[in-house]
């Protein structure tokens, strides 16, 4: 059985500390949705702790601890509880935080073990602390648990008062809500924001703009991400899935090389740009606005966010606007040498097709001109359209 084979339990194993680094950046999305009712709260990421959320409140610092398959239990004695407190006491000692308007939680999707005062933190209540400073400081004069030693001394520098008030303001989220049931419960805060059977299509976009922003906050290039902000992207990704808009899920170039141009050298619109004799440069962006455009209405189709007729009606467009103007320029060709055809045909592709757009849009307010460009490249592909005033001779002659 697959479980059982050990390569693969290392494997998996080896992923777990990468799967913990997309769980802390989805939870922290998920922790300013849920906060989105306070006044304008923000988030960080690696800075006092692995999530920082500041409010008119004070400071909730947030430790995330993913495991998959390798620890059943927190215990008293586990190194995520230490290494987390040990976090916590040196930002304590380092005056990087005020105890007394912190809130330090611990989320972790390892199960809190029975009768432990580990599992009395997952109480909020001062009330149910008891005892359980008492408890801390006699293991931390334990001496046999090396990978524990930093945390026991980073809490027994603490002054007494310091311990006392930590432990009151420490809560302990076990059996944590998994990555997918993380992204289960953003769809829950999102559902009401998000167009009407477009939530999977919606969230994507959501996601990949967080994941963007807290890439900026780990290159501490961005200081945080506020809620504001996010609600300002949520308005504006809606406003994307209007009857009169779509999303743009490939807004850059792609950067095409020499050997990528030599693959597509069979393509048919590739050849109908070289019967005009459009260089490599021009090549080049065809080829990107051919490769974005296809994929992007493959994209839109698969998400159902539009149908084979919206394409059908959209490319006849682009045939009609063509065949009108190609008509006028073949008939200035009659009696032209060869070379004189080429250049009226690449003098017609560059200006109605690169110096200009055709004016037709998939939405009215789908602005990018590459799908556009890339769908006339898509009806060259197919022969439907063309450059060279001879081009469907030309093409059967090769």
């Amino acid at each position: 059985m697959l479980m059982s084979n050990p390569a693969y339990q290392t494997d998996f194993s080896a992923k777990e500390p990468s799967l913990g680094y997309y769980y802390q950046i989805r939870y922290s999305l998920y922790l300013l949705l849920r906060e989105k009712a306070k006044d304008n709260p923000s988030i960080r990421l690696e800075d006092l702790d692995d999530i920082v959320l500041n409010d008119i409140d004070g400071t909730n610092l947030y430790q995330t601890k993913l495991h998959i398959n390798s620890v059943a239990n927190l215990s008293e004695r586990s190194s995520d509880f230490w290494k987390t407190i040990r976090v916590w006491s040196e930002a304590i000692l380092n005056n990087l935080v005020d105890v007394d308007n912190t809130i330090f939680t611990l989320i972790t999707t390892a199960k809190a073990t029975p009768d432990s005062f580990i599992s009395k933190l997952t109480i909020n209540s001062v009330q149910t602390r008891i005892g359980i400073l008492e408890s801390m400081q006699n293991i931390c004069k334990e001496q046999n648990n090396q990978t524990n030693q930093k945390g026991y001394s980073a809490f027994l520098n603490l002054s007494s008062e310091q311990q006392i008030k930590l432990i009151n303001n420490i809560y302990i989220i076990d059996a944590s809500l998994s990555i997918e049931e993380t992204l289960k419960v953003i769809k829950e805060e999102l559902k009401y924001s998000a167009p009407v059977g477009k939530i999977n299509s919606f969230i994507e976009k959501i996601e990949g703009w967080w994941f963007q922003q807290c890439i900026l906050l780990l290159t501490r290039k961005k200081d945080c991400i506020s809620s504001k902000e996010l609600q300002m992207k949520i308005s504006d990704t809606r406003d994307l899935f209007m009857l009169d808009n779509l999303p743009d899920d490939f807004p850059d170039p792609l950067a095409i090389d020499e050997s990528e141009i030599v693959n597509y050298e069979e393509k048919i619109f590739i050849k109908q740009l070289k019967l005009i004799a459009i260089k490599s440069n021009s090549l080049r962006n065809a080829i990107s606005d051919f490769r974005r455009a296809f994929e992007q209405r493959s994209k839109w189709l698969r998400d159902n966010l539009i149908g084979i007729d919206e394409y059908d009606r959209f490319d006849k467009q682009l045939y009609d606007y063509w065949n009108n103007i190609f008509a006028l320029m073949k008939d200035d060709c009659d009696g032209l040498t060869e070379q004189e055809l080429e250049k009226a045909g690449k003098a017609f592709y560059e200006e109605y097709y690169i110096k200009k757009t055709p004016a037709y849009k998939i939405r009215n307010n789908f602005q990018p001109q590459y799908l556009t460009r890339g769908s006339c490249h898509m009806l060259a592909d197919e022969k439907r359209i063309g450059w060279h005033p001879n081009f469907q001779e030309k093409l059967q002659e090769q």
